[in-house]
């Protein structure tokens, strides 16, 4: 009768937990995960902004989005590239006007096939404030089309990825991409 309810939380106990952030030599700024993975500090939460009320007085602080850290500033390479389960993508490039046109190179490190990458593309100016954030389907391969997986050792330009330029974002935005999740064959 317990079990069900155990086995329900299992999912939960996969995701990788923070246990320390490492500032390297070089000054980089690094997480490291409880499952022995690691990331780069990109980004910081935004300070509280506070909201004077009607009443004149300031309100509670409303959370803004977050900002680029020094570094991802300073390096933005580190934001176009992300990996997970055995799986790289990497910004190639960013063109268009009204409409960004993103295109990645997706590279299967691992041993296992994949069917289906997705995650995040987070939009952010010069200055390192958040304009947008969108889920992205990354790769997607044909059920029962061998040929159209992602196999162990191949690289691949995934599909064109198109988002409408946010209203007063100018210039070319700083991308970072995120994977949430990788299906495997």
């Amino acid at each position: 009768m317990y079990i069900l309810p155990l086995l329900l939380l299992v999912p939960m106990l996969a995701l990788a937990a923070p246990l320390t952030q490492v500032t390297l030599p070089d000054g980089t700024q690094v997480q490291l995960n409880d499952d022995h993975t690691w990331e780069y500090l990109v980004v910081k939460p935004a300070e509280p902004v506070a909201q004077p009320s009607a009443t004149g007085a300031s309100s509670a602080g409303v959370a803004a989005a977050p900002v680029l850290t020094e570094q991802a500033k300073a390096h933005p390479e580190l934001l176009g590239q992300a990996t997970r389960d055995g799986i790289r993508l990497v910004l190639d490039k960013v063109t268009g006007s009204d409409t960004l046109a993103l295109s990645f190179t997706a590279t299967n490190l691992g041993d296992r096939s994949a069917i289906q990458v997705s995650g995040w593309i987070t939009l952010f100016s010069q200055d390192g404030r958040q304009w947008a954030r969108e889920p992205v389907r990354f790769w997607i391969a044909e059920t029962r089309m061998p040929e159209t997986y992602l196999r162990k050792g191949e690289s691949r330009t995934t599909r064109l990825v198109e988002l409408a330029r946010p209203a007063g974002l100018t210039g070319t935005p700083l991308v970072r991409v995120e994977i949430g999740e990788v299906v495997f064959r």
